[in-house]
């Protein structure tokens, strides 16, 4: 029984190591371009086809859940769009604290938004929330209140 137990545990310690232990590890995936954002995690992405002046792309996640976020940055801040996975998904991205949810309406949006520490002036951060058809969305950035919509809308063909 003696040599066994040695034996046993190098399969187990070669099996674990070679992946083979029946767990997955997953980790996020990664596009670097939109092309490839769209090649690699298909047709549903939340690209808008309205940004303000100044916004690039930066890159596109798809998280573990299934959502997937693309991320643009401009000196005034990042701007980052979600297509969340369920209704239920959580927004990923920076925390946005604030004790009021405001309705904000236009452009044929309907969400909820979000500032941080309940402060509406430009260049607070914010969090909006909406749904679409049978999607939901989650956008955060710095972006004045009349272009919140304006992004949210391109990203749905409602611009």
């Amino acid at each position: 029984m003696k040599n066994i137990l040695p034996a046993l545990l190098l399969l187990c310690c070669l099996l674990a190591a070679s992946g083979c232990t029946g767990t997955e590890e997953t980790v996020p995936e990664h596009a670097g371009t939109l092309a490839e954002a769209r090649e690699v995690f298909g047709p549903d992405i939340p690209e808008p086809s309205y940004l303000p002046e100044g916004y690039t792309f930066e890159n596109a996640v798809r998280s573990l859940d299934g959502s997937v976020t693309l991320t643009y940055t401009s000196t005034a801040g990042d701007l980052q769009i979600t297509r969340l996975s369920s209704a239920d998904a959580p927004c990923p991205g920076p925390t946005v604290a604030g004790n009021k949810d405001w309705i904000v309406q236009g452009n044929g949006i309907l969400g909820r938004a979000v500032y941080q520490n309940d402060d509406r002036s430009e260049g607070s951060l914010w969090l909006l929330r909406w749904d679409w058809n049978d999607a939901t969305f989650c956008m955060t950035g710095r972006l004045p209140a009349d272009e919140i919509t304006k992004v949210a809308a391109s990203v749905v063909g409602e611009e």
